[in-house]
């Protein structure tokens, strides 16, 4: 795979240990994500655990300066922001799409992503009990999955509370090759058991109702939208913001280059300049009555 490019969306747990596990694999790595290195990120993702937590820090930003010093041959891209519609042509430039992500609206973002750019891409989800692995190449996509899973379907990687297993890990990259490299059919769901290190494989067949892979209809999930995973809840405004505004409007925040802190007691809201929010500590109902404030 080193004349082959792959785009990393979300670098937590799982999304940052498989970037270090596969250092010199590709000849060009894209990495999306967000969100801001924190202090409750260290216990289950040791990569950032040299991170200065004193100013914020992107966790693209602290990844490529990581893994740019062990590999330099590989072409690195930062996009330090979520994913989103408006991002869908990015993925022309990428033979293979990962999905790291913590919720389920990035999921079906990052699908409909692929089956309208026709890219193959493989979806992660690791909880204490097992990680889950499905490949999409045409057919069937995560909407079927979704369609049919009656509820049942977790929010990717909220519920890790450990690093990654050296197991999985290696689970995990294997089936990545041998999916990039035809040895594994798309449609298909793979489940490693954490206890037993056994594998369950199931075909999964195409919805003839899916709005997304047959009828090729736009998802209700649009480009704005609350994201509630373990790092708060989140939003993609989906364009640029003028922080010094914002600033003026959330008297006590601070500037910290790209970005904006406001602490409140026991709550934050961290704002990047490419119009991405993070709530700490707030509700729902209030990260949505802040949003209209600040938006307006």
């Amino acid at each position: 795979m080193e004349n082959s490019s792959v785009l990393v969306i979300g670098i937590g747990a799982v999304g940052s240990a498989f970037l270090e596990n596969s250092i010199g694999f590709f000849k060009k790595v894209g990495v999306f994500d967000g969100d801001i290195i924190s202090k409750n990120n260290l216990s289950n993702q040791p990569f950032y655990r040299d991170c200065d937590l004193a100013l914020p820090t992107s966790k693209v930003s602290f990844a490529l300066k990581k893994i740019g010093t062990l590999d330099t041959a590989t072409e690195y891209k930062a996009y330090e922001r979520y994913f989103t519609r408006s991002d869908f042509e990015i993925m022309k430039d990428y033979d293979l799409i990962l999905d790291f992500t913590d919720n389920i609206k990035s999921r079906l973002i990052i699908n409909e992503g692929c089956v309208k750019m026709g890219k193959q891409g493989v979806f992660v989800s690791l909880n204490e009990k097992e990680g889950l692995l499905y490949f999409y190449r045409k057919g069937a996509c995560f909407n079927c999955i979704l369609r049919n899973s009656a509820g049942h379907i977790k929010e990717g990687c909220e519920s890790i509370t450990s690093a990654p297993e050296k197991d999985f890990l290696e689970f995990l990259t294997q089936n990545i090759f041998e999916f990039y490299s035809d040895k594994t059919d798309g449609g298909k769901i793979k489940i490693f058991s954490l206890k037993t290190k056994k594998v369950l494989s199931s075909a999964i067949k195409q919805d003839p109702e899916c709005e997304v892979c047959v009828k090729h209809v736009t998802n209700k999930v649009g480009n704005e939208f609350l994201q509630i995973c373990s790092s708060g809840i989140k939003f993609s405004y989906g364009k640029e913001v003028d922080l010094n505004r914002l600033s003026s409007l959330l008297n006590g925040s601070k500037l910290y280059g790209e970005h904006l802190l406001f602490n409140n007691e026991n709550k934050s809201i961290l704002i990047s300049a490419e119009g991405d929010f993070l709530f700490t500590g707030y509700t729902k109902d209030e990260a949505e009555s802040l949003l209209s404030f600040c938006i307006s």
